[in-house]
């Protein structure tokens, strides 16, 4: 992104996968770790999972995606619990990205869909803040 510009409570974001590589963070170590624990259990590592199909729900479209994220979208993002008011709100918006296949939404969204339990002018404090969390930044061109 290289022009500055002032977020708004409608202004979209998404996880930024540019901002794990240059970070030199391991995004899927991280995505691991937000596995319910049955999951966990099958992938006992990050590394060295296999690529799988997965079915678009809406598309119908047949993707290739990564066994952890596959995982985590078909059975722990299916637990009533798995976005709850007691996580960090940081972690909570980034299980919403992971969820809807890292779809882009405004604080406004995620307010309105997602996490009721914060006000939209809250969840964009925690996305606009001066550091990047786990990635979490604008899409470009918004």
């Amino acid at each position: 992104m290289t022009d500055w510009f002032i977020p708004t409570i409608h202004t979209k974001f998404h996880i930024d996968f540019e901002w794990w590589e240059k970070s030199g963070k391991d995004f899927r170590l991280y995505l691991r770790d937000q596995l319910c624990p049955q999951c966990r259990q099958r992938f006992s590592d990050h590394r060295d999972t296999e690529m799988v199909d997965w079915v678009d729900p809406e598309t119908a479209e047949v993707k290739r995606t990564d066994a952890l994220w596959q995982c985590l979208r078909t059975m722990c993002a299916q637990e009533p619990d798995y976005i709850h008011p007691r996580l960090p709100l940081v972690t909570a918006i980034f299980r919403v990205f992971l969820k809807n296949n890292n779809a882009p939404l405004s604080p406004a969204e995620l307010h309105e869909e997602f996490i009721p339990w914060k006000m939209p002018e809250v969840i964009l404090r925690t996305l606009a803040g001066r550091e990047v969390q786990l990635g979490l930044r604008p899409v470009s061109g918004e």
